[in-house]
């Protein structure tokens, strides 16, 4: 286009593309990224010749909008001026379109608005299906999840523009779903006009089944497909249960790339890291690596204490330091084991009328039996077991770094599970006072920073408890 051979008016150009774009872009990106941009016009910083160039205020709006409508945009522009025309998108937080101020609202206006508000989680449950209760708020991050939690808060707050896609894995009850589902909700709250679509693998592949079986396939796969590729950001839960399946590994790939092609944001969890796919093909295997991949691991002592104390505070129920620490030293496989655990106990107090203790909870849940069925050979023989050396070697006087570190373990996880006193340990593993104290010390100081020993002592919990 040349600017000096042809008067435009580009407020009017725009004015009249608007109109065009309102009817070939989806509602979720012209309301809140292509009706707010504003044309450069000449003397502006940002006008040049041979462009028509819009400003917009948000970096992501930049980015969203030059990756993936910069085409139609062009066309709508170019249908006004009748000439063909280069058109870019710039970031610039001043000189934009300022949204109209609200006007006061009269007492029947609130109504509407809380009525619309209804109808605005409807949809977020019917269409969304997010879980009200995963929130960043409501996850407690330990050493365990750091890397995952601030990585998700920061798609959360730039959808689109790093970490796409983001991989998280995790065993069964780490939090894996209450992570992704948090960033759904954080997106929705900043920028509500987006889609947000959380799915687990298994539905996928069963609606893809029912498109698939339809007597209208072409009407029935169309439908399918904007179910997930109409959004703007996708949430896949369970992925590890594609592998395999043909068909549904294929129609996830190209689900992948219309989502990524459009700068849309993608986030998958699975139990196990993708690269242990093996029956996946290698095409998707590296989309689902070219993002970000993190893994949640099982929650320190710590970690699962306080997240017994933020459940009790949700239920507005109060619970000692005492109580949680029985909990989560007696419940370290997953999270919702220990929710599960604790929503038991916390009933049956209420119910019962009792007040929730130490002694009180082992009742409940039958502690007390099991820690008189324990012993420390139960404790040795587990941690022999994990570190594959013989018990033997625990209890005798071999002094190799990795007998001794199996054997601190041992007294630690005696005296934590089956809360011996030192005189008794120092009996059971014939060694001194001395020796037992400085032993539980030790691990004590090291699981403050070292995260992979946390992770061993709760393996080693788990064996003993099973």
């Amino acid at each position: 286009m040349d600017n000096k051979g042809l008067q435009i008016n580009y407020n009017e150009v725009w004015q009249k593309a608007l109109v065009i774009l309102k009817d070939t872009v989806q509602p979720s990106t012209y309301d809140p990224w292509i009706s707010p941009l504003v044309p450069a016009l000449p003397n502006d910083e940002h006008f040049k010749e041979g462009f028509f160039t819009l400003k917009s205020s948000g970096q992501f709006a930049v980015n969203h909008l030059n990756r993936g409508y910069l085409p139609q945009i062009k066309s709508a522009v170019e249908e006004i001026i009748k000439q063909d025309v280069s058109i870019e998108v710039v970031f610039d937080p001043n000189d934009v379109k300022k949204p109209p101020k609200k006007k006061k609202q009269k007492k029947e206006e609130h109504i509407i608005l809380m009525e619309e508000q209804l109808e605005n989680l409807k949809q977020m449950h019917s269409f969304c299906a997010l879980n009200l209760k995963y929130t960043f708020e409501n996850f407690v991050e330990g050493e365990n999840s750091k890397v995952a939690f601030n990585a998700a808060k920061l798609i959360a707050d730039a959808p689109g523009q790093k970490f796409n896609p983001l991989f998280i894995t995790g065993s069964v009850g780490m939090g894996k779903t209450h992570l992704m589902q948090a960033v759904g909700h954080r997106i929705l709250k900043n920028f509500p006009k987006l889609k947000v679509k959380y799915a687990k693998t298994e539905e996928f592949t069963n609606r893809l089944i029912e498109a698939c079986k339809s007597g209208d396939s072409t009407g029935a796969m169309k439908k399918f497909r904007d179910q997930y590729r109409n959004v703007d950001v996708l949430l896949m839960d369970d992925i590890q249960f594609a592998e395999g399946k043909k068909r549904t590994e294929e129609e996830i790939f190209n689900t992948f790339e219309a989502l990524y092609n459009l700068g849309k944001q993608i986030i998958f969890a699975s139990e196990r890291g993708y690269e242990t796919f093996t029956n996946t093909p290698e095409r998707l295997k590296t989309r689902y690596g070219q993002g970000l991949s993190v893994e949640i691991l099982p929650p320190s002592l710590e970690v699962r204490m306080e997240i017994v104390k933020r459940h009790a505070k949700r239920s507005n129920y109060d619970v000692s330091d005492d109580v949680a620490r029985l909990l989560a030293m007696n419940y370290s496989k997953n999270v919702r084991e220990l929710e599960g655990a604790y929503n038991k106990v916390s009933a049956y107090a209420s119910i019962q009328g009792i007040e929730l203790t130490v002694e009180s909870a082992s009742d409940i849940l039958g502690l007390n039996n099991l820690k008189k069925q324990l012993t420390v050979q139960d404790v040795v023989s587990a941690v022999a077991e994990f570190y594959q050396i013989k018990p033997e070697s625990i209890l005798g006087k071999d002094r190799s770094k990795n007998v001794q570190e199996a054997r601190q373990v041992s007294i630690y996880t005696a005296r934590e599970l089956l809360d011996l006193s030192y005189p008794i340990l120092a009996k059971s593993f014939d060694r001194n006072h001395t020796t037992i104290m400085y032993s539980c010390k030790a691990i004590e100081d090291d699981i403050k920073t070292n995260l992979k020993l946390k992770s061993d002592l709760d393996k080693i919990q788990s064996l003993i408890m099973k």
